[in-house]
């Protein structure tokens, strides 16, 4: 029961992680919003991205090229919070 909890923990945050990946993929290539998918990513990606707006600057600009850093920061925290979680869950297994 324990190793199927893992699991869907694992799976709930590598999509997450997807997402957010996914969103700054597409903010890198500037996608357009009026497009479907990419208005589906940004709308879902939103919710466990705004969270972490105000820890750091919301952007980097390098000539013309400007990066949202917010997700970044979401993604590493995605991947401490995973980590742990996983570490804590596998601590209570009898294995």
């Amino acid at each position: 029961m324990l190793k199927l909890i893992i699991r869907l923990a694992y799976f709930c945050v590598i999509l997450i992680e997807g997402l957010i990946i996914t969103r700054i993929a597409l903010l890198g290539m500037n996608a357009n919003l009026e497009n479907n998918f990419a208005n589906w990513v940004f709308n879902t990606s939103t919710m466990f991205v705004k969270p972490f707006g105000g820890i750091v600057t919301s952007s980097l600009q390098i000539n013309n090229f400007t990066l949202e850093l917010t997700p970044f920061v979401a993604l590493l925290f995605y991947i401490i919070i995973a980590f742990v979680l996983s570490e804590l869950l596998k601590s209570f297994s009898r294995e």
